[in-house]
């Protein structure tokens, strides 16, 4: 499974987020997946390179 696809069946069940925030991994940072989340109206937001406290939300999201 790639991001997009994740996505997708992500905003079938969960609806379509306003904002999206990322913690500027590799697929993050694609060409493809910022024209995904165009097509779909959804603003990207990333956190601080680096920096734990930034990314406190998605790196806890990951843990669960």
């Amino acid at each position: 499974w790639n991001a997009i696809t994740h996505l997708i069946q992500a905003f079938s069940f969960m609806g379509i987020p306003k904002i999206l925030k990322t913690d500027n991994g590799p697929a993050d940072k694609s060409k493809e997946f910022r024209n995904f989340l165009q097509q779909w109206g959804v603003r990207h937001k990333t956190g601080i390179p680096h920096s734990p406290t930034s990314q406190a939300i998605v790196e806890r999201t990951h843990r669960d």
